[in-house]
């Protein structure tokens, strides 16, 4: 019987275990609203940018309070979904199954995620739903 081994290099191992990690560490971090202010945008202009509430957001979401992650980002449930299948193209990508995503697709993907992240920016701005920073 001739025994198989499979050696899946370093970088294969990371690529595959980062969501798990990621997910792992917002599940444990407690979201905060009083914590130190990170974002550039925010420290820079005094106001909350397009993707302020993300990380609190996706906490709330992993931990499977979707009300209170869309209190923080409305459009936390569309960046999460792209996220998944992000990862998941790219792992059947790198092993062969699918062939590369096209210019188009990914900046439809992109340029509609980005228009789409400006647009709730404003509203939450003529809301007065913006975080605090």
């Amino acid at each position: 019987m001739i025994e198989v081994v499979i050696r899946a290099h370093w970088r294969d191992r990371l690529l595959i275990a980062a969501p798990f990690v990621g997910v792992a560490l917002l599940a444990l971090v407690t979201p905060s609203d009083d914590g130190p202010t990170l974002c550039p945008f925010a420290l820079f202009t005094g106001h909350a940018g397009p993707g302020c509430g993300m990380t609190r957001a996706a906490s709330y979401l992993v931990r499977g309070d979707i009300g209170t992650a869309i209190t923080y980002h409305p459009l936390i449930p569309l960046i999460a979904a792209q996220v998944l299948g992000g990862w998941v193209w790219f792992m059947l990508r790198r092993s062969g199954r699918v062939g590369p995503m096209s210019q188009k697709m990914l900046n439809t993907v992109l340029f509609g995620t980005a228009a789409a992240l400006l647009a709730v920016w404003a509203v939450r701005i003529a809301s007065g739903t913006l975080p605090a920073v």
